[in-house]
């Protein structure tokens, strides 16, 4: 059994109600074919009040991949909003740069796609 603080606990009870806002948000606001990661601190656990919130959007080509990240910075959803094809997302392996690599790892399905 795992021993949390009770300021841990607040913290990852305000993380979940915050994810479930996050989804809402981004299930009205997703194009057909398109999904949506949370990737950064947020997905990694070791935010904190500064954390701001990065984004990755995966659409079936770059160029529908680009509107849908748009939109989702005209609704101010997510601080830092990438904008990647499919193809590219489902290549990205041990060649890739470390930055994409570390994406790769971190990323959690938000919204999109069968979850």
């Amino acid at each position: 059994m795992e021993l949390l603080s009770s300021l841990e606990r607040l913290r990852r009870a305000r993380h979940g109600e915050w994810l479930l806002q996050i989804r809402a948000q981004l299930e009205e606001a997703l194009l057909p074919g398109c999904g949506v990661y949370l990737f950064g601190s947020r997905a990694r656990g070791d935010w904190d009040g500064f954390s701001d919130t990065d984004l990755l959007v995966v659409g079936p080509n770059q160029g529908q991949a680009e509107l849908q990240a748009e939109r989702l910075r005209e609704q101010t959803i997510g601080d830092d909003v990438l904008a990647i094809s499919r193809d590219r997302w489902e290549g990205i392996g041990p060649q890739s740069s470390p930055y994409w690599r570390a994406i790769r790892v971190q990323a959690q399905l938000l919204a999109g796609f069968s979850k």
